[in-house]
């Protein structure tokens, strides 16, 4: 699309269909859970579009999880690069606390585990 205003209402469009298929499917979209984030062009940073699901209005989040991946407006991963770094401080303390219970040979398996996942 070359406006923002056409790519608005393709996305309507979109999620018209979503919601409408789910319907069919005995499924229901959750207007009130569904975040959507807007990445403008910077000759269109200052317009701030909403979307319309069955009648309630949604305005674009800065912030959207999206399978596991905190994601911003910015594309800058900062929030899910502090958050996987926290978990992974988390769970080496926890290996701390287990070290003097297990032998060189479970400490190392345990050890890979938290690295491969």
């Amino acid at each position: 699309p070359n406006h923002p205003n056409d790519a608005i209402e393709i996305m309507f469009r979109c999620l018209e269909a979503v919601r409408i298929w789910m319907g069919r499917n005995r499924l229901r979209l959750n207007p009130s859970k569904t975040e959507w984030l807007w990445f403008p062009a910077s000759r269109y940073s200052q317009l701030m579009p909403s979307l319309a699901i069955g009648g309630e209005i949604l305005i674009p989040t800065e912030r959207a999880r999206n399978l596991g991946v905190l994601l911003d407006a910015w594309l800058s991963l900062e929030e899910c690069i502090a958050a996987i770094t926290r978990g992974a401080f988390y769970q080496v303390h926890l290996i701390c606390q287990l070290w003097p219970f297990l032998d060189r040979h479970a400490l190392r398996m345990v050890t890979h585990a938290l690295v491969i996942s």
